[in-house]
């Protein structure tokens, strides 16, 4: 990735330096309660353990590997599962050995595999998140590293911790984490503007699909409920939050970013029974799909290659046609340029040359806004100050009585100043904010309007 502008060089300057002084700020953490956690969910790992002890499957797998027996060992639980105890692998892993991930041992359903996914998560937890928190912190603060080089698309990246990192789908990790990150001093609210469909906004600066213009530019309109709806052939009174992400997440963002339906159908079949997934008046989906002669995993893939079909060839024939034409030129010229004054060159897959456009200057999108918004706060002697930015989102410490002035002046530069720095910006930009109360954790924040 270089730069092709003095825009362009510009972008990264004024970033680098703003990342600059956020690193220097730093992230307010609750040691004393992530010390805590430590314990507590140390000790949660050694009760299911305990439980694990006690099932006749462990009492086989020891039989198998004595001392050397290890749940967190993936060889072992495969060689079990699938040589051991004959269950059929439904997945393979990048080197083409049987896969015992998350969705495969959901697939299998056993109390066993449920006991093995809780202690995977509890450990994630553990020795993952609340480690790494406390591994880096410093008097209570974290200074991660906010990184502009690394990522080919050109998307940021963070390290030391990895603050962008931090699970968000997860309930129980998300609460236990996002708990133990505070506002910078007690009189503060800690809390997120993010980016309203970022990418889909910049994914329609480069492909100009009518129908994906209408989506951002239309509020009655709703990409990601009509997916949900043709996936679980649902009306829209039917569909309620966690199956409208459902349709989003695995089957939205999942076709635009170069998935297919034999993946997804699989994906979205597991969901269901992941997030319990209901229609709005409390009918499980599997019983709703039962009902329209869909009672396998086979024939609900089978009906999302249909959806598929009419989502690249109804919906969207433009954004079809454009990742054709885009691809082909990457193919001739070595190197394709983005928008906002960057090429990227050298040896990608399809998904990648079709993807890193739309996430490249979305996250450009935010860069320009987060810099132009530290910019002002510094001016101004604000005592509002910017944490950090994971993918779509700034974090900010918010000074109470800043709050809504901060906020009129993010929306005016996120959603409007950055369409006359960039005349390319063809749709309407919006954001969100959630805001948690005066001196509570970033588990506490709640959507809050713009005055």
């Amino acid at each position: 990735m270089i730069p092709l502008s003095m825009d362009g060089y510009e972008l990264l300057h004024d970033g680098v330096m703003a990342f600059t002084d956020i690193e220097a700020t730093g992230i307010k953490v609750d040691v004393e309660y992530l010390q805590k956690q430590d314990v507590q969910v140390g000790d949660a790992i050694l009760n299911i353990e305990r439980e694990l002890w006690r099932t006749k499957e462990v009492k086989e797998w020891k039989q198998r590997f004595g001392k050397k027996l290890k749940f967190t060992s993936d060889t072992q639980l495969a060689e079990m599962l699938f040589n051991q105890w004959k269950y059929k692998p439904t997945k393979t892993t990048r080197k083409g050995k049987a896969s015992v991930d998350i969705a495969v041992l959901r697939k299998i359903n056993s109390s066993f595999t449920k006991l093995i996914l809780r202690h995977r998560k509890l450990g994630t937890v553990k020795d993952t998140f609340i480690s790494n928190l406390l591994n880096n912190q410093s008097e209570g603060f974290l200074h991660p590293s906010f990184n502009l080089h690394t990522v080919l698309s050109f998307r940021s990246s963070s390290s030391g911790p990895n603050f962008q990192n931090q699970p968000i789908r997860d309930p129980i990790q998300g609460k236990i984490i996002r708990t133990g990150i505070l506002p910078l001093i007690p009189s503060h609210q800690i809390g997120e503007i993010d980016y309203k469909g970022n990418e889909v906004i910049s994914n329609a600066c480069y492909n100009h699909d009518p129908n994906l213009v209408i989506y951002i530019e239309d509020p009655t309109k709703d990409m990601h409920l009509d997916s949900a709806a043709d996936a679980f052939l649902l009306q829209p009174e039917q569909i309620g939050k966690m199956v409208r992400y459902v349709g989003k997440n695995s089957f939205t963002f999942a076709e635009f970013y170069g998935s297919y339906y034999a993946n997804i159908g699989p994906s979205m079949w597991e969901a269901i029974a992941e997030y319990d997934l209901k229609t709005e008046d409390g009918i499980s989906l599997y019983d709703h799909l039962r009902k329209v002669k869909i009672k396998t995993i086979d024939q609900f893939t089978d009906h999302i290659e249909e959806v598929e079909y009419r989502f690249w060839n109804e919906r969207f024939p433009i954004f079809a046609k454009w990742k054709i034409k885009w691809y082909d030129a990457y193919l001739q010229n070595g190197y394709f340029d983005l928008l906002s004054g960057f090429r990227c060159q050298g040896p990608m897959y399809k998904n990648e040359v079709c993807n890193y456009p739309g996430q490249g200057t979305g996250f450009h999108f935010v860069l320009w806004s987060m810099t132009k918004l530290h910019q002002w706060l510094s001016s101004n002697e604000m005592e509002t100050k910017i944490l950090g930015q994971i993918h779509d989102s700034i974090v900010f410490s918010f000074h109470p009585k800043e709050l809504q002035t901060v906020l009129r002046k993010a929306r005016q530069i996120m959603c409007h100043d950055i369409r006359k720095h960039w005349k390319w910006i063809n749709v309407p930009m919006n954001i969100d904010v959630e805001v948690a109360p005066i001196g509570e954790s970033w588990n506490e924040k709640e959507s809050i309007e713009i005055e």
